[in-house]
């Protein structure tokens, strides 16, 4: 699976738009990435995951639960505001991606 996310990092990172980051600078590839793994990894989002059946197998769902993950990664350009401002592992959090995949589900 993160083959497969790192794949989709190069493939479509140059077309988020972000405030402060530089999709040509690898340094900054590895911000993203780094906070991308950190919310994959979150206690509540392991069960989601678990949960979504889905997951890693409908290419256009999984896409999109990716790029949400990409734009909060890349909302904030300090790793300390990042952390504080984006409560990762919390039920609103997942409600927003929630909304947001079922938004794409409809419009399938």
């Amino acid at each position: 699976m993160k083959e497969k996310f790192l794949k989709f990092i190069d493939k479509f990172y140059g077309f988020f738009e972000m405030k402060s980051f530089d999709p040509e600078n690898k340094k900054h590839k590895k911000i993203i990435q780094k906070r991308v793994d950190i919310m994959l990894s979150s206690p509540k989002m392991v069960i989601w995951i678990k949960q979504a059946y889905w997951f890693g197998k409908d290419d256009v769902l999984t896409n999109e639960v990716l790029t949400f993950l990409i734009d909060n990664a890349s909302e904030y350009f300090e790793d300390q505001d990042f952390l504080q401002k984006i409560n990762f592992n919390s039920n609103e959090w997942l409600e927003k991606l929630d909304f947001r995949i079922s938004k794409k589900i409809t419009k399938n």
